[in-house]
């Protein structure tokens, strides 16, 4: 009876002291990019090889991307990238539109802060085996992204559904339409862009949501990414500890039915 009680002393004080979630834990949990086609397998800097001929210079510091993925950006956008087509319906993304898109392309291509919305990509064949999905991106952004290109012509109500597109010329081929038109505001606009890839939310950035161009000395998205993480850590951390506390009952239901 004494090592039986012994047994529950120890287990239930390992239990009750489970550790709390560590930065070092947070930040080797976000230490990771997406696995994809132009990705690094884990993040590092780029600024300093290339001074200022770093195109998404928000990260130039902890960048997923190489320098070299941020010319053909700025050089054409996504079409050296994935062969996608920005000037589309036989017309010419205006500046300020393509800018956004710029900076989504920068923002998918080199943000290290993207771990707690990492999903297997189950329908790409060649560019990635990883996508991320409903990433908080701040309502303010996508007003701004989506008062930008409103006006602008697309023929895709999704650029992240490869249906839409024609991959031996790089354009879409639904009906022609203005992004207003198949979007109607920014909130449906943000979500469904890039199929779910980012989620409008309200809230301010840097601690509810991200922003698209980060600016200051540090990039406040990281803060975002460190919150989310540390949710994600202890939800597994909490499921870890039920199902000991399930073994150790089934273990202790055992000893007490060896004892009448």
């Amino acid at each position: 009876m004494a090592k039986y009680v012994l047994f529950v002393l120890v287990v239930s004080s390992q239990i009750a002291t489970s550790p709390a979630v560590s930065d070092e834990e947070i930040d080797e949990f976000l230490n990771i990019c997406i696995d994809a086609k132009h990705h690094k397998s884990q993040p590092g800097p780029e600024g300093d090889v290339f001074n200022k001929t770093f195109h998404c210079t928000p990260w130039k510091n902890h960048a997923c991307c190489k320098a070299n993925t941020t010319f053909k950006i700025r050089d054409d956008g996504a079409l050296s990238l994935y062969n996608m087509r920005w000037d589309q319906c036989n017309r010419s993304m205006s500046a300020e539109c393509r800018r956004y898109f710029e900076k989504d392309t920068c923002m998918y291509e080199c943000s290290p802060y993207l771990k707690p919305w990492i999903v297997v990509d189950t329908k790409s064949k060649k560019t990635r085996k990883e996508r991320f999905m409903n990433v908080p991106i701040c309502s303010r952004d996508c007003g701004e992204w989506f008062d930008a290109c409103k006006d602008d012509f697309t023929c895709s109500n999704n650029w992240g559904d490869y249906t839409t597109w024609n991959w031996k010329t790089g354009m879409c081929k639904m009906e022609c339409k203005t992004f207003k038109q198949y979007f109607g505001g920014p909130e449906n606009f943000c979500n469904k862009i890039f199929n779910s890839s980012w989620k409008y939310t309200e809230g301010k950035a840097g601690e509810d949501c991200m922003t698209l161009w980060p600016s200051g000395s540090t990039n406040i998205n990281k803060k975002v990414a460190e919150k989310y993480a540390r949710k994600h850590l202890m939800t597994e951390s909490s499921a870890s500890e039920l199902s000991t506390q399930a073994f150790v009952t089934v273990i202790l239901l055992s000893l007490g039915g060896s004892l009448v």
